[in-house]
């Protein structure tokens, strides 16, 4: 396992799983938007770049698409 993941080597399949589960229910049950900086840096140079230069982005559906997910 990567050195990360070491910590729950010991746990069993079954444990781990549960441990997956609840922290995505954590990720789910937080319902304030993402605040750092360096976060909401990269939203705005998005934004920005959308804005200049309309039309040449991808909507959800052609990116998935392109990766052969189906939504």
């Amino acid at each position: 396992m990567k050195t990360a993941l070491q910590p729950i080597e010991h746990l069993g399949r079954f444990e781990r799983l549960q441990l997956v589960e609840d922290i995505w229910d954590e990720f789910a049950s937080e319902t304030d938007p993402e605040t750092r900086a360096d976060v909401l840096d990269e939203l705005a140079r998005r934004a920005a770049w959308r804005d200049a230069h309309p039309g040449q982005g991808k909507s959800l559906a052609q990116i998935a698409q392109s990766l052969g997910v189906h939504l």
